[in-house]
Order: structure tokens, then C-alpha cells, then sequence
């Protein structure tokens, strides 16, 4: 199981619910298998958290499962890095997706159907206090 997943194998997506599309040729299988709940919505990743930011995001979760997804490198990705950033605060978390192959952009039904798939909505980390 990877622990890293840099930038070139991250696709971030906007919308209502905002998505995190991350390629990994190691099977996640820690995450849940990602699947559709009543009205066609991802199914919820309890017990886990993201944790969003510009640079780096991470992906926590029961045990010792931390995944970190790197942002941007380079400053002239800020913008759109900052409106998908807004959009995740918006929607409170993230439809996150961990598939093994590089394929076109697929929409959730089409990911919820291939059993190799992981993940759900992810609500994000809020520190106490």
C-alpha cells in the first residue's frame, strides 16, 4: 500500500461534491470499496478524515492508515489550487477515488461499478479546541 501519491497521479475535480481521483498500482485496500448510496451519492468513508491543503493533502484513517497526496509545486497552480481548496471547505470533504489504471475521467456510477475501486466521501479533519 502506497503511502504517497504524487501530484502526476492526482487528478482534483470540482463540483457540489469536489473529487480526488488518485491512480495507485498498489491496491488500497485499507479504504472501503467505493460504491453509490440512495440518490447516486458516494458512499461515506467512515473513520476517516482529509485533510486539505496546498501543498500536500492528507488521508487518515483507522489504525496507522495515513496517505499523503502532493498539491501543487509550483506557484502559478495556486489559483486553481485555491478554488478547489474552497470548494472542498464548501462541501465539507471530498469524494475521494483510488483506481489502478490511468483511464479518461470516469463519473461515479462507471467507478462504482469496477470492484477495484476505493474510497467514498471523506468529510474533513477539524481540529478541536
Amino acid at each position: 500500500m502506497p503511502s504517497w501519491i504524487p501530484r502526476e497521479d492526482a487528478r482534483c475535480f470540482g463540483g457540489a461534491l469536489p473529487s480526488l481521483v488518485l491512480y495507485s498500482a498498489e491496491p488500497v485496500v485499507q479504504l472501503p470499496r467505493f460504491r453509490l448510496v440512495g440518490g447516486g451519492r458516494p458512499a461515506v468513508c467512515s473513520g476517516y478524515a482529509f485533510t486539505p491543503g496546498v501543498t500536500f493533502c492528507m488521508i487518515e484513517g483507522p489504525g496507522r492508515f495515513r496517505l499523503m497526496v502532493e498539491g501543487i509545486t509550483h506557484r502559478d497552480e495556486a489559483d486553481d489550487r485555491f478554488v478547489w481548496l474552497g470548494l472542498v471547505e464548501r462541501a465539507g470533504g471530498v469524494v475521494l477515488a483510488v483506481v489502478d489504471s490511468r483511464d479518461p475521467a470516469r463519473g461515479w456510477a462507471e467507478l462504482a461499478q469496477d470492484e477495484r475501486v476505493r474510497g467514498g466521501y471523506v468529510a474533513i479533519h477539524r481540529r478541536s479546541g
